[in-house]
């Protein structure tokens, strides 16, 4: 015991001299610090942590974070599985648990790292996010801005009840206490140490109308997940989805209009379509107003044991995309998604070992990054462009000059505003707002010249809500609020609009009204412009 103390101390005071700036030159002086005092293993990043001072803890964040990528984009990300229920479809492709004994949501495993920490906690939501905040804590990688995402099934088509229940003991785990009701916790968490920025919920285009929008606005919800998948009637009639196009364009229009932000489920490979066909309609999703997403994630179609689709690849009468041909198909997708859509994710958390057919690498992003980096074309999405990100990759952002820019675009009948700060030699970007103009609001809050303030993002390293920003990190720094005064000036001078509303997360909501002056107002935060 005395041997490990003395190399932690080792490795600190290294840390604290500014020896070590990067994970690689960390792993160099554990070797160094073992070998020194004769350790049989390296010592872990959580037992450095450990023995650091809070005061030492900020200042060497980046470098001891297992995986800094999981707050670079300024939130940390907690995803919560819901308990399992039956379905109201039946896709072909869509796996069951494949755990002996146990029950999981519709098209989880039970292997997917969400879906076993929901069956470790028998699905108690308090449990599962008291515990995932616990870890992040104990790797020093944890923000007190913390983005929920409920995850399994179709969580709008699960009981009313069940719904609100789950909701409310999400917030009680950040809060670290139980509460009576979900109106209490929501106001508590309105200013309390750890904040909700974000509240994210998986649904069906068919399970997300207006009753369906109000009641996840009334919990709280900033994001909706939409599994669009192929946007073709026919390939949803051959996977028997159990939706149309139709449906999927009211949706995505109800949604913007209510100020949400919308990501779409896109699977390439599915029965049916073919690599050209998926392009076709992947380049409609981005290119025709119908649609036109804030963010994507793509799962290319994989075949699973024990679902209707996994016999038909039995019998030759079904073919995935294999790896190869998934990862030049995405690179392609990249080519022409909009500098304004975010990919979030590329591949499911599926164990490549439960995959009977199709992409069986875990790596397919960086294999897709590769296919793009051999034809000398760069993606413009914004997970691409982040700060966070460059600044991970080359830890130098002195001398980037943001300047403010506008791209305007025309999106499910109404007018959106993408505005960002973003250094222009480096293609780097510093933050953004997505304003919009609606076609057709439902909700009283909206008036016929409200405009919506649909999403307000600055990037970088996650920073405590009460801290000054040091070199590299540029949350705290004024982006955000600037970006809300263009919004509003552009509504005002440009639109005629007398009134703005802001879909904010429950833990924001402080800051814009005492930071920008807006006033509480049904489920949003709205200022007059007059």
């Amino acid at each position: 015991m005395a041997k490990q103390m003395l190399a932690l101390n080792r490795i600190l005071s290294e840390v604290r001299e500014g020896s070590i700036q990067s994970q690689f030159q960390l792993n160099k002086v554990k070797i160094r610090a073992a070998r020194k005092f004769g350790l049989k293993q390296l010592p872990t990043n959580a037992e450095i942590i450990a023995e650091a001072s809070e005061e030492d803890r900020r200042a060497f964040q980046r470098i001891l974070s297992r995986k800094p990528v999981r707050s670079i984009s300024g939130v940390t990300v907690v995803a919560v599985m819901t308990k399992p229920y039956g379905c109201v479809a039946k896709c072909i492709y869509c796996p069951s648990s494949l755990v002996p004994g146990k029950e999981t949501p519709k098209s989880y495993t039970g292997f997917e790292p969400s879906t076993r920490r929901g069956m470790m906690f028998n699905f108690n939501p308090y449990r599962i996010v008291e515990n995932r905040l616990k870890q992040y804590r104990e790797i020093n990688n944890f923000s007190p801005k913390i983005e929920l995402i409920l995850q399994g099934g179709t969580f709008t088509a699960l009981p009313f009840s069940h719904q609100k229940y789950f909701v409310k003991r999400c917030f009680d785990a950040v809060l670290g206490k139980t509460t009576s009701s979900l109106s209490e916790a929501k106001s508590l968490a309105e200013h309390s140490q750890n904040r909700v920025v974000g509240l994210t919920i998986e649904t069906r285009p068919d399970w997300c109308k207006e009753k369906e929008i109000n009641r996840m606005l009334s919990y709280g919800v900033t994001r909706v997940e939409l599994g669009v998948q192929n946007p073709d009637n026919e390939i949803y009639r051959r996977s028997n989805r159990g939706h149309t196009v139709e449906d999927v364009v009211e949706s995505t229009q109800l949604l913007k209009d209510s100020s949400l932000k919308v990501l779409y489920h896109l699977m390439p490979g599915l029965p049916g379509s073919t690599p050209e066909a998926d392009l076709r309609n992947f380049r409609k999703v981005f290119s025709e107003q119908e649609f036109l997403p804030d963010m994507v994630k793509i799962y290319p179609c994989l075949v699973i044991d024990g679902t209707p689709l996994h016999r038909l690849w039995e019998k030759g009468l079904f073919e995935p995309l294999s790896t190869e041909k998934a990862a030049k198909l995405v690179a392609r997708l990249k080519e022409f998604i909009p500098r304004y859509v975010r990919v979030m994710r590329i591949q499911r958390d599926i164990p490549s070992n439960l995959v009977a057919g199709g992409v069986k690498k875990t790596n397919l992003r960086q294999l897709v990054e590769k296919e793009l980096e051999a034809k000398g074309i760069k993606c413009n999405c914004i997970r691409c462009r982040e700060i966070g990100f460059k600044n991970l990759k080359h830890s130098e952002v002195e001398g980037l000059a943001p300047e403010l820019l506008r791209e305007d675009y025309n999106a499910s009948k109404g007018s959106e505003v993408f505005l960002s700060f973003e250094d222009k030699k480096s293609n780097a970007l510093f933050g953004f707002c997505r304003l919009r103009i609606p076609f057709k609001p439902f909700r009283k809050e909206i008036t016929p010249k409200t405009a919506l303030l649909r999403e307000l993002h600055v990037y970088s390293k996650a920073l405590e809500l009460s801290l000054k920003p040091s070199n590299g990190e540029f949350q705290h720094r004024g982006f955000g609020q600037k970006l809300v005064l263009e919004a509003e000036r552009i509504a005002r001078e440009e639109f005629d609009c007398n009134k703005i509303v802001v879909i904010a997360g429950i833990g924001v909501k402080q800051y814009y009204r005492e930071k920008i002056g807006y006033a509480n107002e049904g489920v949003y935060v709205s200022k007059s412009l007059q």
